[in-house]
């Protein structure tokens, strides 16, 4: 009996002893390095599936600008909104109360007419990987000599009304050749190819040739632009001139159109993302429209008075 109880004994003390038994540093390892495997194949994923989240959100924000210059425009005879002018000047977004005379302090500023057809504009030009950060400081003091100019003064009145934490007032900026231009006009516009070759603020003269045109789905309204070229540093709301669309979107940016639909572009872009002086950047200056007598740049710079893109001119593009 006592032999037998001992042999219990120990098989029992050898069963407790298997029980609180731990794992060797090799399976520890082993575990850790099967943990860090996992987690290195699914973060690109979560990674990615975040971009995805974010682009479609972009999408939706710019989405709902097309239905705010449709709808202005079904009340003022298919025309939407004017981009800018500069006598005097005022913009799609802010413009003096008398819209014919300067802005004064007898005749300040306001919202532009557009926002009347838009719900919370404070957020529907954000886009959601960008949300209106800038890499250039923009001081919002008013004494800062930038906001005593007419434009600085419109720019103003944004910061006065839009309440979010930023550093501009849009990542979506108008096409300035797209003022008043009718939702029911057939608008046949192409970039020109030879961009691939030259530098960002190289001159552009002349007609392209219409072999190195490229079409697009239609007349493009507003542009996802691109915060170094030139939307912090020139946070104007217009898209023109040297300005390029973002590439944050998997190389891409966001153009909404004239007949309302939205379309994320992969236009050309040079090796080095913080310089215009190397070769291969697409430009506003490299977006056509065909008129009656050829092809014309539908945003050249908003300020140059020599070449006006004044409100209806796509409607009959000329030089």
């Amino acid at each position: 009996m006592g032999t037998w109880n001992h042999e219990r004994c120990v098989c029992h003390s050898a069963a407790g002893s298997r029980a609180v038994r731990g794992f060797t540093l090799i399976e520890l390892l082993v575990v850790i390095a099967i943990i860090a495997l996992l987690i290195g194949i699914l973060l690109p994923s979560l990674s990615k599936a975040r971009d995805a989240g974010r682009t479609v959100a972009c999408m939706s924000n710019i989405k709902q600008v097309t239905v705010g210059y449709t709808a202005y425009a079904q009340d003022f005879k298919e025309q939407i909104w004017e981009a800018g002018s500069r006598a005097p000047i005022r913009f799609w977004y802010a413009q003096p109360e008398n819209p014919t005379q300067a802005i004064s302090s007898a005749n300040p500023g306001k919202i532009g007419p557009g926002f009347a057809y838009m719900q919370n504009v404070d957020k529907i030009f954000e886009c959601p990987t960008n949300k209106r950060k800038t890499p250039t400081k923009i001081s919002s003091g008013p004494t800062d000599p930038q906001w005593n100019t007419p434009e600085g003064q419109l720019q103003i009145v944004l910061f006065n009304e839009f309440l979010s934490p930023r550093a501009i007032n849009f990542d979506y900026t108008m096409v300035t050749g797209a003022s008043g231009a009718r939702i029911s006009g057939n608008y046949f516009v192409a970039w020109d190819q030879r961009c691939r070759n030259r530098t960002a603020q190289a001159s552009r003269t002349g007609m392209p040739p219409q072999s190195e045109l490229k079409y697009i789905r239609s007349l493009p309204v507003f542009i996802e632009e691109d915060t170094t070229w030139w939307n912090g540093p020139s946070p104007d709301g217009m898209w023109s001139n040297w300005d390029q669309i973002t590439d944050r979107h998997a190389k891409g940016g966001h153009a909404a159109y004239i007949d309302g639909t939205v379309e994320l572009l992969r236009l050309p872009r040079g090796p080095l993302p913080a310089s215009q002086s190397d070769v291969g950047d697409f430009t506003a200056n490299d977006l056509y429209l065909q008129g009656r007598n050829g092809w014309f740049k539908v945003a050249p710079s908003w300020a140059d008075l020599n070449t006006p893109r004044t409100f209806g001119w796509a409607n009959n593009p000329r030089p």
